[in-house]
């Protein structure tokens, strides 16, 4: 080993505290010595106001087990001649290809570049660096390093890019519903977090009904797991907390050292949001204000949208209720008609009074929002996947109805298609989990239509019993097959 690499003349630092705010360095080689004086040589080291972490290998077996161990290592410091001539280069290549990963900087440090050389080694292997252990003073290991560090943070900061745009996309295409808006939001989270000062934290809080607490709805880095579902009080840091009552009053933003807090004001609720970016790495630029407006007025926009959708379905919910309600109510047996007097009289055979009257109302409201449910596609089975998204957006506020009949028609309406044998759509429900009310409705519909037509009873029941088991339950049928001249009455 030189007298250049050994670096005697330099004084050792003491290494940083702290594992979350240092960056990873593996070091692999078959030298004590060598993992010494790396580590001598990089003791002050400082990246973005983070140190190093040092993790060590002696032998390509020892290498994998410490890559699998540390996938997230900004750099590998790799020896080529170890157990084998080749030992690091299979290390290597375990790293791109069976451990598939990608992002940890490689740099080949080598006592015997004739074992390896540099340009064969260069253009087979996914490495960052090469560097022959007898050229390598300190300085070049110090500005390898930070080169590769600075890559390093680069490749990160577009994957993390990438997985907040594809939280966006993903959610933007049914946008305006609760669980996509919220994965709306953590894509942007997560995209500002690296955007924006390369910040350790990033926390999204929304105002509870009562107005008295902000929640954690969307968190990325540090902590975001412990974050989530928190109230932002219990989850800031002290210097932050002390200005959060002003920028919430004001509905202003504050710009701290290294941490912004700013209010994203509702234009549907007495109050809004609060964005939180902390631990950034660098002073903000007229172009990270200009994304933080844009990001404070938009999303919450968007989070307003919502809030009135959802307001849209209460109101939706309580409409059907009433009107079922008022049927129910009105409800005689004797002046009702058509499917609806079929669904009653095929209900009493299987329910109490109240049920079935539930179940002939719920077939009224049923038959009221038929027009949802034809596809204009002209092949409508290939798209029936997407006309189902189409009806469950439409009817989210039958959903959230609290009369057993609106629950009725609601479950009928998306089980429509779906078939005792499982072989329907859009689920694939089976058996018992098509509910025996919908059963009831949907046949009910069908012999409705073959009176229209003037079928014949006995031809009825030759098409009852041709389904038994594959769209209807066998004892159903069997019931309703038993019952039906009183039901054609």
């Amino acid at each position: 080993m030189s007298n250049q690499f050994m670096f005697a003349d330099e004084p050792q630092h003491s290494q940083p505290a702290l594992l979350k705010d240092t960056w990873k360095v593996l070091i692999v080689d078959d030298e004590p010595e060598v993992h010494a004086v790396t580590k001598l040589a990089l003791s002050d080291f400082e990246f973005l106001g983070r140190g190093l972490d040092f993790f060590s290998a002696f032998s390509g077996e020892e290498a994998r087990q410490l890559v699998d161990q540390h996938p997230d290592a900004a750099i590998l410091l790799l020896d080529v001649v170890m157990e084998s001539d080749d030992a690091g280069l299979k290390v290597a290549r375990y790293i791109r290809e069976e451990a598939d990963n990608h992002y940890t900087r490689i740099i080949l440090r080598t006592g015997q570049p004739g074992q390896a050389p540099e340009r064969t080694v260069i253009v087979n292997y996914d490495i960052n660096d090469y560097k022959s252990k007898t050229e390598l003073t300190a300085q070049k290991l110090f500005t390898a390093v930070m080169s590769s560090l600075r890559s390093y943070r680069d490749i990160m900061s577009v994957d993390q890019s990438r997985q907040g745009l594809e939280k966006i996309i993903e959610a933007s295409a049914n946008l305006y519903t609760l669980q996509p808006m919220q994965q709306f939001v953590d894509g942007i989270v997560q995209q500002l977090s690296w955007v924006i000062g390369g910040a350790r934290q990033t926390l999204y809080a929304t105002a509870t009904d009562d107005g008295r607490a902000y929640r954690v709805v969307a968190a990325n880095g540090e902590d975001s797991d412990v974050a989530m579902g928190q109230t932002l009080r219990a989850v800031l840091p002290g210097k932050a907390l002390s200005e959060l009552d002003n920028v919430i009053r004001d509905n202003s933003h504050y710009y701290g050292d290294d941490f912004v807090l700013m209010y994203c004001r509702s234009h549907c609720r007495p109050q809004g949001s609060v964005l939180f970016i902390g631990g950034m790495s660098r002073a903000l630029t007229d172009d990270d204000h200009h994304v933080l407006k844009l990001f404070a007025e938009n999303v919450q926009k968007a989070q307003d949208n919502v809030v009135c959708i959802e307001d849209t379905d209460v109101l939706m919910a309580g409409i059907a209720d009433q009107l079922v309600r008022l049927q129910a109510v009105h409800f005689d047996s004797s002046t009702v008609g058509g499917s609806e007097a079929i669904a009653y009289r095929i209900g009493t055979t299987l329910f109490d009074e109240t049920t079935a009257i539930n179940i002939s109302c719920a077939l009224t409201l049923y038959t009221r929002a038929k027009p949802l449910l034809s596809c204009i596609e002209p092949n409508a089975a290939a798209h029936e996947t997407s006309c189902q998204q189409r009806i469950a957006t439409s009817l989210r506020g039958l959903k959230n109805g609290q009369e057993q009949a609106t629950q009725f028609a609601f479950t009928a309406l998306m089980d429509r298609l779906e078939r005792w044998d499982g072989l329907g759509l859009p689920d694939g429900k089976k058996g018992s989990s098509i509910a025996q009310p919908t059963q009831v409705i949907l046949v009910s519909e069908q012999i409705a239509d073959w009176r229209a037509q003037g079928l014949a009873e006995s031809d009825m029941i030759t098409r009852l019993q041709d389904e038994r088991g594959r769209y209807y339950s066998p004892d159903f049928l069997d019931n309703v097959i038993k019952h039906l001249s009183g039901v054609l009455a």
